[in-house]
């Protein structure tokens, strides 16, 4: 081989060397742009996810929050209405009561102006007089007296103490009536006591 052909061939294999350094060089810088990209990429996404994370954060802190704020409403709205209730029962009692002062105060006058010598028919219409009253006060509140004696049973208004033979009424009609019942605003607050016939 000539020295020129050496040369030329030297000079080829130089050349070629620097084209794979060169090469090589390149591919090196893409993968380590490619990696910087890649790395760039994560960060943005962590970025990202840490936005996400502590909007999320957030949002569950306002949640919880409200959630808190309407748990405290609540029990206040409870504690008002259970106070607002329990006003209106003692007002309800309360007015009761002044509309049955007037017959305690009769009751005090009869008791004062009582005398042993008093004839009985006299007294009879005082305690009439009074008990009426007192009646009219309660009827105004709702109070009715249940109807009993001659009716058929029902046993969601009587209540049966005892059935009997009676060949006069016909089977299942009320004949007697121990006791009174009563209905408030037609709710029955007592049964009639009664006697049934068979």
């Amino acid at each position: 081989m000539t020295t020129k052909s050496k040369k030329e061939k030297f000079d080829k294999e130089s050349n070629d060397e620097q084209l794979n350094i060169a090469g090589e060089e390149k591919l090196g810088e893409d993968e380590i742009s490619e990696e910087v990209n890649d790395t760039k990429g994560n960060l943005q996404e962590t970025a990202e996810n840490e936005n996400v994370s502590s909007n999320l954060e957030k949002e569950i802190f306002e949640y919880r929050d409200k959630l808190v704020r309407k748990a405290a409403e609540f029990e206040n709205y409870k504690k008002r209405t259970s106070e607002e209730f329990l006003r209106l029962i003692e007002t309800a009692t309360e007015n009761l009561i002044i509309k049955l002062l007037p017959v305690i105060d009769d009751m005090n006058r009869f008791q004062d102006n009582y005398k042993p010598e008093m004839r009985s028919d006299d007294l009879k219409k005082g305690i009439d007089l009074i008990f009426d009253k007192y009646m009219s006060i309660l009827k105004t509140s709702g109070l009715e007296e249940i109807d009993a004696v001659g009716k058929e049973f029902d046993p969601e208004l009587h209540e049966a103490l005892l059935q009997v033979e009676n060949p006069d009424v016909e089977s299942n009609i009320i004949v007697d009536q121990h006791q009174k019942g009563y209905t408030l605003k037609n709710k029955v607050i007592r049964h009639s006591k009664v006697i049934v016939a068979k």
